[in-house]
């Protein structure tokens, strides 16, 4: 259960992947003071959800949350139905775009190590072809059964600790230091915009994207024993665990930098490569990228598992056009169609990679931005609830200010990461992510409105099917 959660987490990549982003956003003591602050709001958003989880011990996730909460309110109910439905929209299509994220840092991931050992450059296309490869096996390990994915899992938790252990230790004993005085105050902006507070905004992006997932280990609650217990748990402990684990990582990784313009400049597909490359050499920077592509690649296979219940859970409720289709399960019991699904929509979103150099950092933001947009519409139905949602896991009275604390940050998050990254904005470096939101939002108040308002109702009774 917490493995789930810690892989689909996947908190070193995720923060190598956003290294060379938040470097150039206010530099080393930016990243360590915002990663601690973004920290504590996820820390707050995973005590929200697991509060809600214990009541609701419901594979839907945030998408049966949503409709029990506001099921509950006399005069909220009738509006139970299109919000449940639009957070279980929104909640998959922030998954989908989180494959893609994901399987991008697998390519260039892939490209640095070919750049490495032979020199061989790889350009926008060809890394867009590694990433649909990667999808469509990912895609085909989720239709072979859960025994794979279990053991991803496992070796995705294994490899992520002993990978941090061996890193921790290479660059502290091989590896040139800088002072602990230029780690912890060293500013550095290269956003072209002057106000330091506006720039610390703009770097909060790196830890709220590498932080966010915790709510997976809900999508498996009817498979799980004990599961308004040991979900919750699971929940806040991945992000505790992710919050220790990736500062560590980013404090080691700060103290190596030899020369911070060649990281920010560095011609790696993966800059963050450019660090090890510096400090270790050729074989320290090799078995980094290795880690990277393992722990990504296990990331992108959980997170099909996730978002593909999503729409199945969705189908099996009628909230979606070809229903029938998509909720059918094999001789297996897996929701292949749904899975085959998941894995056309997540290489749809990559294929536009190629035609801006900062798309990766605008599907990463469209990813934080949708995702925190799900939380927060369930923070505001838990607030509304009539009766106290208190079940075997409960903040008592700390329940109360800490959603209020989760649903401002979720709400501030979603309007801050669609903000300009860099000045003077230009078509090809700008933000797009409020055009992902916006494409996400206009396509579930679409099929709202030409499907869902004739065909959904709600969520069904749930079943153990798969």
């Amino acid at each position: 259960m917490s493995g789930l959660a810690f892989t689909n987490i996947g908190i070193l990549s995720n923060s190598s992947a956003t290294f060379q982003t938040v470097l150039q956003r206010g530099g080393p003591v930016t990243m360590l003071l915002s990663w601690n602050i973004v920290a504590g709001f996820m820390l707050c958003v995973a005590f929200s959800l697991s509060e809600i989880c214990s009541f609701y011990p419901l594979s839907g996730g945030l998408y049966y949350w949503t409709y029990e909460l506001l099921h509950a309110h006399p005069r909220g109910k009738q509006y139970a139905p299109v919000l449940a439905f639009t957070v279980g929209w929104i909640y998959a299509m922030a998954n989908v775009i989180s494959i893609s994220a994901t399987n991008v840092t697998v390519a260039l991931s892939i490209g640095t190590i070919l750049r490495i050992l032979w020199d061989r450059v790889l350009d926008k296309y060809a890394l867009m072809m590694i990433t649909l490869s990667v999808t469509i096996v990912q895609g085909f390990i989720n239709s072979r059964g859960m025994n794979a994915l279990t053991f991803m899992n496992k070796l995705n938790v294994f490899w992520s600790c002993a990978g941090l252990f061996v890193i921790v230790v290479m660059l502290s004993v091989w590896a040139p230091h800088q002072s602990a005085t230029w780690v912890f105050t060293h500013y550095e902006n290269e956003t072209g915009f002057d106000h330091p507070a506006y720039v610390f905004l703009l770097a909060m992006i790196g830890a709220a994207y590498s932080l966010f997932g915790c709510d997976s280990a809900a999508c498996v609650n009817e498979e799980t024993v004990d599961a308004d217990i040991a979900s919750p748990l699971a929940m806040t402990m991945s992000i505790a665990v992710s919050w220790f684990v990736g500062l560590i990582f980013l404090i080691v990784l700060l103290f190596s930098i030899q020369d911070i313009n060649t990281i920010l400049h560095s011609s790696f597909d993966m800059p963050v490569a450019q660090l090890l490359w510096d400090a270790v050499g050729f074989w320290g920077t090799l078995g980094f990228l290795l880690l990277i592509v393992v722990c990504q690649f296990c990331t992108g296979a959980t997170t099909i598992t996730v978002a593909s219940r999503q729409i199945y859970a969705l189908a099996r409720d009628g909230a979606i056009p070809m229903s029938s289709y998509l909720c059918a399960l094999d001789y297996q019991k897996l929701p292949s169609n749904a899975i085959l699904c998941t894995v056309i929509l997540a290489s749809i979103v990559v294929l536009p990679f190629p035609l801006s150099e900062n798309l990766f950092e605008t599907i990463i933001s469209a990813t934080t931005i949708t995702i925190h947009l799900a939380y927060a519409i369930v923070f505001a139905c838990r607030l509304i609830a009539p009766r106290p949602i208190k079940g075997r896991f409960s903040l008592g009275t700390w329940s109360l200010p800490v959603t209020c604390i989760s649903l401002i940050w979720t709400v501030f998050a979603v309007f801050a990461f669609m903000m300009p990254t860099s000045w003077p904005m230009r078509v090809d470096s700008a933000n797009f992510s409020s055009v992902g939101l916006l494409i996400v939002v206009g396509s579930t108040v679409a099929f709202w409105l030409g499907w869902g308002r004739y065909h959904y109702t709600g969520p069904r009774a749930s079943s153990d099917d798969i």
